[in-house]
């Protein structure tokens, strides 16, 4: 691959930026994200946006050994002084004309797909169906944007003979943009729906225009001839396939649903032909049809095209984080093994790690276009790239190429003696990513290894707390810093995995209730500055030796810190109290408070406040009058140390609606979670978390039977009644029984019938087709947080922080 690898020199002439540096380096590797390997033959794209600017984090890359950068600032070369630089205006129009240049040398077949939904699982069972017939480079999970698609592009070499790349958008003008980097010859549409409308003011045909300019080179394209404008493959006219030629279509004659599968009858080119789909929901369905309408486009035996259909599996592109046992941290990859997903699955297990030690369990490489000797010797240099601490091989394959391992690797034949032979607690505290191939039924693994075996789980997506951190910053003057809430329990998500997304984030402090839990964030590891917000007896001694930050709100917790600080200087934050009535000095009080600080050697950090209702315009007048009092204090407090810590008051809904109370740092809580300050601002955010739950049992009542204790739920004609493992010991609310609450079954309402217990709840799902470990979700994207607090009569807040920490918390990125 290295001969079509260009020098840093040819890069600069390609992009048409300026080069300065030592050396000209052959450009392997393209970087973005500076948690990611560093190899010597990298080059980082410092991306700047308004929400993120990687230029933050080239001193760090280049204390770890990286030397090859593309910015669009000025650099103090002084600082580092081996490095490579090329400079350009804009560096995503560098990126983007870098791919366009690279995809231009190579004439193999290429499928672009576009869509609103199915882009990710067409691609990937494209895949699937065609890895034994062509050497394959696809894009690596969803990488599908302005930024995905130039990387995914990157990776063509003249080793493969087809590339598959998806291609997403949400505004004008991308798309025109995308095309000239995918260039595809076969274009594919899966669908369209109202996702993105906003962008294009609404205006779906708009949208749809968009879409089509990716095939405007191409030589064919695959879309859904649907004239009735919904794309519903059960009813759908045919899949179309747009040549030179003639049009040919797809026509479906019926489908036939059946337990777990669909039978497809279809006429193409005048011929009848009929399909097994292992799937029968219609999402699936319709992304199998258009896999047939591709396959049968490039001329594949109808025959065997339906042998492939029955190997299809499931695609979850998103790795799934858990605790495990031993207090390891669990990857769960076990669907898919191929070399792509492999590198993708190592980026995501060295973010996740932190510094901790990682261990790769791994099957047999589900690939036949190398030589294994040559396939294997390229995975160790993957997993040594990456740095992994210890490999596990499961598998006779691997096992036959051991030699390409370290002598450290273990190896089993198959999973059953790897789950008998190997124990967690030989690599306690290790992050560990389970990757195999289907047919390995690594599931079982990660159900023996997780620390949590209860069905119901809540989803945390980090990259969508990322963005809506973000979205944040970008409202604030440059050096006003953030303090991340993460004090009960992360908001319900977990402290610990949001504290290390922030501190790889660079926020300038993490806030916590008590001291108990910057203890425990401490012992893991997290270094940022963290301030315990609530009184307790926690002596101050054992705060400073964890390097917690305390508050003092009062003349008893005030004059402990003047003593203790005449013998450990322990940074102490001053809360006032101007209209809260809660914890904090008052106005009354800061004659006596200046009296107290006046000599004394107390070093303090920040001066803080509490605004009452900055979310409500109504109490716009008193919010205003406790800004005034706290400048008031905070300024009298300053003149007296001689010098002016830091002042914060603004919490997530004050960021946006009172700018001038950002003063040096504010305090983001819900605004992380997808919660904002009015139905505007949360359209602007993206929600993170999905708590779901499997259905354990369905049963069939008549009028008369009741349900549950108390025999509250009564039946009237014949009703289907599901039970699911999620009751109030969840931090699913008894209050949510007998109707006030649902839960989502394939996209449909079910309603609670009965009094909600302890551990389960019933809900009736009468008319739904469902059946037992079918999932039911309490909320996500589609059926929002705020739903369920306003059915019981509350607020985002206390929904969260109700669940239950015997859910299992279970963490994706995007």
């Amino acid at each position: 691959m290295s001969a079509s690898r260009p020098s840093l020199r040819t890069i600069a002439e390609v992009v048409g930026g300026s080069f300065n540096g030592p050396s000209d380096p052959v450009i392997e590797h393209l970087l973005i994200d500076s948690r990611n390997p560093v190899p010597g033959d990298a080059l980082f794209i410092a991306l700047k946006g308004p929400r993120h600017d990687g230029h933050r984090y080239i001193k760090e890359l280049y204390a770890r050994g990286l030397r090859n950068f593309l910015v669009s600032e000025a650099l103090d070369g002084s600082r580092i002084p081996e490095a490579n630089v090329i400079r350009v205006p804009d560096t995503l129009v560098a990126l983007q004309a870098l791919a366009a240049w690279h995809r231009a040398r190579f004439t193999v077949p290429v499928i672009g797909i576009t869509g609103s939904n199915g882009k990710t699982i067409v691609k990937e069972w494209l895949f699937q169906l065609l890895r034994t017939e062509e050497r394959i480079v696809r894009s690596p999970g969803s990488w599908n944007s302005q930024v995905g698609v130039p990387l995914s592009i990157w990776q063509l070499g003249p080793e493969h003979t087809l590339g598959i790349f998806e291609a997403g958008i949400s505004l004008p003008g991308e798309m025109e943009k995308l095309e000239a980097i995918i260039r595809p010859t076969i274009g594919v549409l899966t669908n369209l729906n109202d996702a993105h409308d906003a962008g294009f003011g609404g205006d779906h045909a708009a949208k749809l225009w968009e879409k089509t300019l990716l095939f405007q080179h191409a030589d064919a394209v695959v879309y859904t001839d649907d004239r009735s404008g919904l794309f519903n493959a059960m009813s759908r006219d045919g899949c179309v396939i747009a040549t030179n030629d003639p049009t040919a279509t797809v026509n479906i004659q019926r489908t036939t649903i059946t337990e777990g599968s669909c039978r497809v009858d279809l006429v193409f080119n005048g011929a009848e032909h009929h399909f097994a789909i292992p799937f029968n929901d219609g999402a699936s369905i319709a992304n199998a049809i258009t896999c047939i309408a591709v396959l049968l486009h490039l001329g594949k035996d109808p025959v065997w095209i339906d042998a492939r259909l029955a190997q299809l599996t499931p695609v979850d592109m998103r790795l799934r984080t858990m605790q495990g046992i031993h207090g390891t941290t669990l990857i769960d990859d076990s669907y898919s093994n191929d070399r792509s997903s492999l590198e993708v699955a190592l980026a995501h297990q060295q973010q996740t790690a932190h510094g901790r030690k990682r261990v790769v369990v791994l099957s047999d490489i589900a690939e036949s276009d190398r030589e294994p000797e040559a396939l294997y010797r390229a995975v160790s240099e993957l997993l040594a790239r990456h740095a992994v601490d210890l490999v596990i091989g499961v598998g006779s394959e691997i096992f036959a190429q051991r030699a390409c391992f370290p002598k450290s690797t273990r190896f089993h034949p198959d999973t059953d003696a790897l789950i008998a032979n190997e124990d967690p607690e030989h690599f306690a505290g290790a992050v560990v990513l389970v990757k195999g191939a289907r047919r390995f039924a690594f599931e079982r693994v990660v159900e023996r290894w997780q620390q949590q075996v209860h069905g119901t789980e809540l989803e945390i997506d980090l990259e969508a707390i990322r963005h809506n951190l973000n979205h944040y910053r970008s409202l604030l003057a440059p050096g006003v810093r953030v303090m991340a809430m993460v004090k009960a329990f992360g908001y319900g998500s977990g402290s610990l995995e949001l504290a290390r997304l922030f501190q790889h984030e660079q926020v300038g402090y993490l806030g916590v209730a008590y001291a108990d839990e910057g203890i425990e964030l401490r012992q893991q590891g997290i270094t940022l500055p963290i301030m315990v917000m609530n009184p307790e007896p926690v002596a101050l001694e054992t705060l400073h030796r964890f390097g917690l930050e305390a508050e003092a709100y009062d003349q008893r917790s005030l004059r402990e810190a003047i003593q203790a600080s005449a013998v450990m200087p322990a940074p102490v934050h001053l809360k006032l109290d101007t209209g809260m009535h809660r914890l904090g000095f008052s106005e009354t009080e800061l004659p006596e408070l200046l009296c107290a600080l006046r000599g004394s050697k107390l070093k303090v950090a920040s001066i803080l406040s509490h605004l009452v209702a900055s979310e409500d315009p109504g109490s716009d007048t008193y919010t205003q009058q406790q800004i005034d009092v706290f400048k008031r204090m905070a300024m009298a407090i300053g003149e007296v140390l001689g010098y002016k810590p830091l002042w914060h008051i603004a919490n997530s809904a004050a960021i946006r609606r009172w700018p001038s109370a950002h003063f040096d740092m504010v305090r983001l809580g819900i605004g992380l979670h997808g919660v904002g300050v009015d139905a505007a601002e949360t359209a602007l955010l993206q929600p993170t978390a999905t708590w779901r739950t499997p259905i354990a049992q369905l049963k069939t009542l008549r009028s008369g039977d009741t349900v549950g204790y108390g025999r509250r739920g009564i039946i009237s004609g014949e009703r289907m009644i599901a039970t699911i493992p999620l009751g109030y010991a969840d931090g699913f609310s008894r209050k949510l029984g007998n109707g006030v609450g649902r839960v989502w079954i394939h996209g449909q309402p079910a309603p609670t019938i009965g009094n909600v217990c302890m551990d389960m709840c019933m809900v009736d799902v009468t008319g739904i087709a469902c059946r037992v470990g079918d999932t039911a979700v309490v909320f996500d994207a589609q059926h929002p947080l705020s739903d369920l607090a306003q059915a019981l009569g509350t607020i985002p807040y206390e929904v969260l922080t109700s669940i239950s920490q015997r859910v299992k918390r279970v963490y994706v990125r995007g």
